[in-house]
């Protein structure tokens, strides 16, 4: 017997995405999702300036 021929899946469309978005609620975030993206944001920030520091320290660019 043969394979029967795999079909591709079907896609909803645009409209129809759009309008199982709408019909969801919104749900607020967690106490510990906020404290997840303000931790991330603040160690970002702090790399980034330590690596801003490290950079002038003992890379300093001649003049």
């Amino acid at each position: 017997m043969s394979d029967p021929i795999p079909q591709k899946p079907i896609r909803p469309s645009n409209e129809e995405i759009a309008q199982a978005m709408a019909e969801q609620p919104v749900e607020p975030l967690l106490p510990a999702e906020k404290w997840l993206i303000g931790g991330s944001l603040t160690l970002g920030i702090v790399l980034l300036a330590l690596l801003g520091w490290l950079t002038k320290t003992y890379f300093p660019i001649p003049t």
